[in-house]
């Protein structure tokens, strides 16, 4: 009898009310009581830091006392930090369903991951579609956010993803309010597909290995 696959698994420990461990959370090997707790404390550090950019005088401050180096470590370790103790407090948290999980949502839900991949890696090359869409990672996060949000509808998902929707809008909205956009000039085609070529590489990677990453098969 050929060994139960990855996939079957993950569906029955899901079928009995128990989240599956993730690749983290497999490695720290702790006891899941608290682990939504450090789940929004490391949404709260990753999303608190992003937030300091949107206020120009509080920006200034912390550049003033660290330095513009300074500044910018700090951002980097407080993100790296937000988003390890979300994970590990994703990964581990008990699997409590608060609604039915959407089918419409899971069912475009491949799709949309292309295009949120696709969209995450334009905006970091000197292309014209972060140009012609006005504020590409961000929308990227937003259809990342808000599909997962609707396909899981488990709290330690509505915790995370929605947090993530949140703050791409009022990122996108703080952004429109300082008419800031990416990039300048025309831009050339050529980086766009080379952008969208990694994205989608990146994308199959995730997809191919998200019950080994997440403990959840991708659809």
């Amino acid at each position: 009898q050929a060994p139960p696959t990855t996939e079957i698994i993950v569906a029955d420990q899901l079928a009995s009310g128990r989240r599956p461990p993730t690749l983290v959370g497999r490695l720290t090997g702790w006891p899941r009581g608290g682990f939504v707790a450090l789940l929004i404390v490391g949404l709260v550090l990753f999303i608190g830091i992003h937030v300091v950019p949107s206020s120009t005088r509080l920006r200034a401050a912390l550049a003033a006392r660290l330095g513009e180096r300074g500044y910018k470590i700090l951002f980097s370790l407080v993100s790296v930090a937000g988003l390890v103790l979300a994970g590990i407090g994703y990964g581990r948290a008990p699997h409590e369903q608060i609604f039915e999980p959407s089918l419409t949502a899971r069912t475009f839900l491949p799709a949309a991951m292309a295009i949120a991949f696709v969209l995450v890696a334009v905006a970091n090359v000197p292309g014209r579609i972060r140009r012609l869409v006005r504020h590409p990672m961000l929308m990227g996060v937003l259809i990342w956010a808000a599909l997962h949000l609707l396909a899981n509808g488990d709290l330690a998902s509505n915790v995370m993803f929605g947090a993530f929707a949140l703050w791409a809008v009022f990122a996108i909205l703080s952004e429109e309010y300082r008419a800031r956009r990416l990039g300048s000039g025309q831009g050339s085609w050529k980086f766009d597909l080379g952008g969208a070529v990694a994205g989608l590489l990146v994308f199959w990677l995730v997809f191919r290995f998200h019950a080994n990453l997440f403990g959840v098969p991708p659809i």
